[in-house]
């Protein structure tokens, strides 16, 4: 800078000096180098453009690192949202089906129907075996297999005397001791019976024939059905007299004799209703099975029905109607197991035990209200037979007095 000041001054200093000595002329000057500026203006020069230009690209440099920071930054940032939003989804979709599975577990709870003592009840059975039980009424007769108990509902009414044989001949298959020491080795009595009095004795349609002191059978044998038939025979089906051919019906006397044998009939048939119901309740009995198959899944179930089943039960896995309704009745009432889990139970289970406890109670109350109004049916035809045998007589006096006034007018 120093170099160029010094060079101005100098041409400034011979312009004066030439302007004194000489007339004014206009001169072309033409400056070639310069020392100072060629070795330490230019050179000065350089170096600050080449710093500049380093920083220049330092500067590119620091911009284009703060911009690859700038997009890093913003990529992670992006990576971040975009692995909270995912997250947030997650947990959404976690929560949801968290929510639908406690839902189901819920319904689950509360609707389910478990394997244990308190979830079974085979009540839901009992309806069917006790419709199942009253439509084979009509059919004890033709399903036996012995001759003589399909009479009884197959053949027409014998003379009494004849029926009173037939009796006879039967009871020889029932023989007791001391039938054997008053005429034993006869066509009546051959040998004492496996069932004694079977056919003379009432425990045979309560608890079934068999020895003296057994156990009673909730489920009847085969053998065990035909012997409370032949007691109920001796008992409410008694012949009175015998049916009449169809040339004997023709004239007023047989039409007469007629009318008073179905008259009894009826009266036989009421007597004897209420044994064969029982009967028909104490055979095996098809509609059982499924709820008993059910309810026996549950162990404390199962092995009561090992100790309350009786032995045709067992063999079948099959139970009368009645038996079935005991069964229920009982593996609550006399079954240790039952108790004991009810102790680990929770108020969901209870409270549905409780339901079933009560719904079973209440069949139950049905049929002792069944079991009153058939016995209003029987108490009215008792009345009515007292009745008949009251007035009949005097009726029977009071018209022979009405027909003696009549012929004597």
């Amino acid at each position: 800078m120093k170099s160029k000041l010094k060079l101005c001054k100098t041409l400034v200093a011979l312009s004066v000096i030439n302007a004194g000595v000489m007339p004014a002329f206009a001169y072309t000057v033409n400056v070639n180098s310069s020392i100072p500026i060629s070795s330490q203006v230019m050179p000065a020069l350089s170096t600050a453009n080449g710093a500049l230009g380093t920083a220049n690209g330092l500067l590119g440099q620091i911009e284009t690192t703060l911009i690859n920071i700038g997009t890093a930054v913003n990529q992670q940032g992006d990576r971040q949202a975009a692995l909270i939003q995912q997250v947030a989804q997650t947990q959404q979709q976690f929560d949801i089906e968290q929510s639908r599975n406690d839902r189901l577990l819920k319904a689950q709870d509360r609707y389910r129907v478990a394997d244990d003592i308190c979830a079974q009840s085979v009540s839901g059975g009992t309806a069917g075996a006790a419709a199942a039980a009253a439509g084979g009424q009509r059919t004890l007769g033709s399903a036996s297999t012995s001759k003589d108990v399909k009479a009884i509902f197959e053949v027409p009414a014998r003379a009494t005397d004849i029926d009173a044989s037939t009796t006879a001949d039967v009871h020889s298959q029932y023989c007791d001791t001391a039938d054997y020491a008053a005429f034993g080795g006869t066509t009546f009595c051959p040998a004492v019976s496996d069932m004694p009095k079977a056919d003379t004795s009432l425990s045979s349609v309560l608890y079934g024939a068999g020895e003296e002191g057994k156990a009673p059978d909730g489920t009847f044998t085969e053998k065990q059905s035909d012997a409370a038939l032949r007691y109920t025979k001796n008992t409410a089906l008694r012949s009175a007299g015998r049916q009449l051919s169809r040339g004997e019906v023709k004239g007023a006397a047989g039409r007469v004799y007629l009318g008073m044998i179905q008259q009894y009939q009826a009266m036989a048939d009421a007597a004897a209703q209420p044994q064969l119901e029982m009967i028909a309740n104490s055979k095996p009995n098809p509609a059982t099975d499924a709820a008993l198959a059910d309810a026996r899944k549950a162990p404390e179930v199962e092995s009561f029905f090992q100790s309350f089943a009786s032995s045709e039960a067992k063999r079948l896995n099959r139970m009368s109607a009645s038996e079935f309704e005991r069964f229920d009745v009982e593996r609550r009432y006399s079954n240790p197991a039952y108790l004991a889990t009810l102790n680990n139970k929770n108020e969901i289970d209870l409270q549905r035990e409780q339901i079933m406890s009560t719904n079973l109670n209440n069949h139950l109350q049905l049929g002792v209200k069944e079991q009153l109004e058939k016995t209003n049916i029987l108490l009215g035809q008792i009345l009515s037979n007292e009745a008949y045998n009251a007035y009949k007589p005097m009726l029977a006096q009071q018209l022979q007095n009405v027909n003696a006034g009549v012929s004597r007018k």
